[in-house]
């Protein structure tokens, strides 16, 4: 089986190329490549950016011609490199994630496309909304999928997902035809492997964080969130268990995803919240496991912290 990853940082902006502005996503984009690569040395990475899109733009956009939309062109892209590679199985990351294990559920799933659960919220526009499942008695889940996280075993199916895109556009773009594929065209089978989350072992997106959606979180305390403001966020008691990272319900992290609208942000708000991630949102534990399992040292000054707490125990010894 012919495995590929796709995880693009380029630019795009009223319809065409330009240079030099998603190289603000570059420490989160190494963290993406780097913990992916460490998991899945097997499988031939796509990592596009601004210095590589046009030897990309040249060598493989055939099928489309390009839209205003940043999403809908990576989605191009990731098609028809696929298509062009004869790829099996694509596994398509945004560049603002963590792998945090072997993707075992994308590497053995054989449905159409395999998707992963955005925050548990409802969404709608004329052309779906995300539904709600009774689990249980008394228990519900939202069936809300995420677009930056997902794996495409048929290339059919990715087509239909971008045709989805284009014909039917919303403000959720890619992700409106990824919800709107597994809920109500139906022509392809779509399964969701952290749904339901109350019952699944694993998190592959958004639920991990254990909130409703962006802005929730600040300086690793729970925001938005009335009388419990203040309060520790659920990401505060995360633990490693057999090298292997889990939430704070007790669930396997295989993937994290920020999901923190970053494109949307002004620098000032990006450069706050790229301190937040860095310095507040995760205990020593889980940034103990980032560095040392997923590669991603750099992002978190993993080496210089663990070197100031050695400086810091000499000279309480003397």
């Amino acid at each position: 089986m012919k495995i590929g990853c796709f995880i693009s940082q380029f630019t795009l902006e009223g319809g065409s190329i330009v240079v030099g502005d998603a190289t603000k996503y570059n420490d989160l984009a190494k963290c993406a490549v780097d913990s992916f690569k460490k998991f899945h040395p097997e499988v031939e990475l796509h990592y596009v950016n601004d210095t590589n899109f046009m030897e990309y733009y040249e060598k493989y956009f055939q099928s489309y011609e390009l839209v205003d939309h940043i999403g809908i062109v990576r989605y191009m892209l990731a098609y028809d490199i696929m298509l062009k590679e004869k790829y099996d199985k694509l596994i398509v990351l945004g560049c603002d994630t963590i792998t945090c294990s072997k993707l075992d559920e994308f590497i053995n799933g054989t449905e159409d496309v395999l998707t992963t659960l955005n925050y548990p919220c409802q969404e709608s526009t004329d052309y779906f909304t995300t539904p709600i499942f009774e689990i249980y008695p008394g228990v519900y889940d939202h069936g809300n999928i995420n677009a930056d996280v997902v794996c495409f075993n048929n290339i059919n199916a990715f087509k239909k997902v971008i045709d989805l895109a284009t014909e039917h556009f919303t403000v959720f773009a890619e992700q409106g035809a990824l919800n709107e594929l597994a809920w109500v065209d139906k022509s392809y089978s779509v399964k969701v492997i952290d749904f339901p989350y109350p019952t699944s072992n694993v998190s592959y997106n958004a639920r991990s964080k254990g909130v409703f959606g962006t802005n929730m979180i600040k300086k690793g305390m729970l925001a938005k969130h009335g009388s419990l403001d203040g309060q520790p966020s659920p990401i505060k008691h995360w633990y490693v268990n057999d090298k292997k990272l889990y939430t704070h319900d007790h669930k396997q992290i295989k993937c994290f995803h920020y999901v923190e609208g970053l494109t949307g942000r002004s620098m000032d708000e990006f450069n706050e919240i790229m301190d937040d991630f860095k310095h507040h949102w995760f205990n020593q534990e889980t940034i103990k496991f980032f560095s040392e399992e997923c590669g991603c040292s750099k992002f978190f000054n993993y080496i210089q912290q663990q070197q100031q707490q050695q400086q810091q125990q000499q000279q309480q010894q003397q």
